[in-house]
C-alpha cells in the first residue's frame, strides 16, 4: 500500500512539474512575443531617426550654401560703397575751392607736426596764415 500511495504522490509530482513547464514554456513564449515587437518597434524609431538626421544634414548643408551666399553678397556690397565714397571723395576735391586744398593740406601738416616753413612752403601759404593755422590746430 505505501508503495501504491508513492507511486500515486510520484506521479503526482511528476503531473504538477510538466504542468509548471507547460505554464512556464507559454509565460517564455509570450516574452519572448513581446521582446520580437519591441525590437521591431526599436528598429522601426532607429531608421526613423536616421532619416530626419539625413534632412537635417542636408538641410544645414543648404544653410550652409546660402549664408556663404549672403555673405559673399555683403562683401561686394562693402567693396562697391568704398569705391563709392572713393568717388564721391574724389568729385568733392575736384568741387572745392582751390584754395581750400591748400589749407587742408596745411591742417594735415599741422597735425603731422610739421613746422612753420613746412607748412608755408609746401601750401604756397604767407607767413601770417600758416602761422594762423599752425596755432589754431595746434591747441
Amino acid at each position: 500500500m505505501l508503495a501504491l500511495i508513492l507511486s500515486g504522490t510520484g506521479l503526482t509530482v511528476a503531473v504538477a512539474a510538466v504542468i509548471g513547464c507547460v505554464v512556464l514554456f507559454r509565460k517564455l513564449t509570450k516574452l519572448q512575443a513581446t521582446h520580437s515587437l519591441l525590437l521591431k518597434d526599436l528598429s522601426k524609431s532607429r531608421d526613423s531617426l536616421q532619416k530626419r538626421i539625413i534632412e537635417l544634414s542636408t538641410s544645414n548643408v543648404n544653410l550652409g550654401g546660402a549664408i556663404q551666399g549672403v555673405a559673399s553678397e555683403l562683401q561686394q556690397t562693402k567693396y562697391q560703397q568704398d569705391e563709392m565714397k572713393e568717388e564721391m571723395t574724389a568729385q568733392d576735391q575736384q568741387q572745392q575751392d582751390p584754395d581750400s586744398r591748400f589749407y587742408t593740406r596745411a591742417v594735415k601738416l599741422v597735425e603731422l607736426g610739421a613746422s612753420l616753413e613746412e607748412i608755408m612752403r609746401e601750401c604756397e601759404l604767407p607767413r601770417a596764415e600758416a602761422e594762423l593755422l599752425l596755432n589754431f590746430h595746434k591747441k
